[in-house]
C-alpha cells in the first residue's frame, strides 16, 4: 500500500477552492498534482473554476480513475464545476453538504473577494488554508488584509513565502501558520529525453534538419497579463545584440 495511507472513512476532507483540476491551466495542473500525490492520505473535493465553464453546476467523481493512478481501492476525489471561481451561495451548499475539516484556495486572492467577505463564517466552520504565489517586489501590501483572514499561508516559492512574512511584519503569525510548500513536475510525466528516437524524428521535422545553438520554448496562455509582447520585444532586443550568424543560429 502507498506510504502514507489512510483508509478513506478515517481521512480528513479537504475542499480545494481552484480552477476545475481537469483543464490545462497553471494553477489546475498543480491542484490536480497536490490532490493527486495525496489521495491516500485525504479526500478532496474539488471546487473547480473556468472562465465560461461548459459543465457549470455538475459534478464529477474522479475516484475510480484515481484508484487506478494510485494503485489504492478507495479514493475520494470529486470535482464540482462553477462559473469563474463560484460565489457565495455556492460555497455555502458545498461546505453544507460536504462538511470539510478544511478549505484551501489557489491563486491571486483579488478573485476572491467575495469569499473573504464571508470568512468569519467560514473559519468558524473550518481553517481557511491559502496556497500563495506572489513573483516579485514591491510587496503587496494591499493583499495583507486577505492573508490576515486566513488560518495558515503555505507559500509556493521561498520568495513567495518571505513576502507573505513582510508584508504581515506588523501582524506575527505563528511559525506553523506561514510555510513554504513548494509545488514541483511530475516527473512520470516531465524528464529529459535522452535517446529517444520519436522525440529526435520530432525535432528534425520540426526544426526543418536546421541546426540551432539556443532555442527558448515559450508555452502560455494567449491573455494579456502573460505579457506575450513583452516577451517578444525582450527576445528581438536579444538578438539584435548578436552578430548576424549568431542571431541566425537562435530560434
Amino acid at each position: 500500500m502507498k506510504k502514507g495511507y489512510i483508509p478513506k472513512n478515517e481521512r480528513k476532507k479537504i475542499l480545494m477552492l481552484a480552477d476545475d483540476i481537469r483543464t490545462h491551466s497553471g494553477v489546475g495542473g498543480m491542484a490536480k498534482q497536490i490532490i493527486l500525490n495525496s489521495a491516500h492520505h485525504f479526500n478532496w473535493v474539488n471546487v473547480g473554476g473556468a472562465l465560461k465553464h461548459p459543465e457549470a453546476g455538475q459534478g464529477f467523481d474522479l475516484s475510480d480513475e484515481v484508484n487506478k493512478l494510485l494503485e489504492i481501492p478507495d479514493s475520494d476525489v470529486r470535482v464540482f464545476c462553477v462559473e469563474g471561481y463560484g460565489d457565495a451561495k455556492t460555497l455555502r451548499q458545498v461546505i453544507d453538504q460536504e462538511k470539510p475539516d478544511a478549505i484551501v484556495h489557489f491563486t491571486d486572492p483579488r478573485y476572491w473577494i467575495w469569499m473573504y467577505q464571508m470568512e468569519n463564517e467560514i473559519r468558524q466552520q473550518c481553517p481557511l488554508i491559502f496556497y500563495t504565489i506572489w513573483d516579485d517586489l514591491p510587496y503587496p501590501m494591499y493583499n495583507r488584509e486577505f492573508y490576515r483572514s486566513d488560518d495558515m499561508l503555505l507559500g509556493i516559492s521561498k520568495q513567495s513565502t518571505n513576502i507573505v512574512k513582510n508584508v504581515l511584519r506588523d501582524y506575527p503569525k505563528e511559525d506553523w501558520a506561514i510555510n513554504y510548500v513548494p509545488h514541483g513536475i511530475e516527473e512520470t510525466l516531465y524528464y529529459p529525453v535522452i535517446n529517444d528516437f520519436e522525440f529526435e524524428a520530432y525535432k528534425e521535422r520540426l526544426l526543418d534538419n536546421k541546426e540551432y545553438n539556443f532555442i527558448v520554448f515559450h508555452n502560455s496562455r494567449n491573455i494579456r497579463r502573460k505579457n506575450q509582447g513583452d516577451i517578444i520585444l525582450s527576445w528581438k532586443t536579444f538578438l539584435d545584440q548578436l552578430p548576424k550568424e549568431q542571431a541566425k543560429k537562435c530560434l
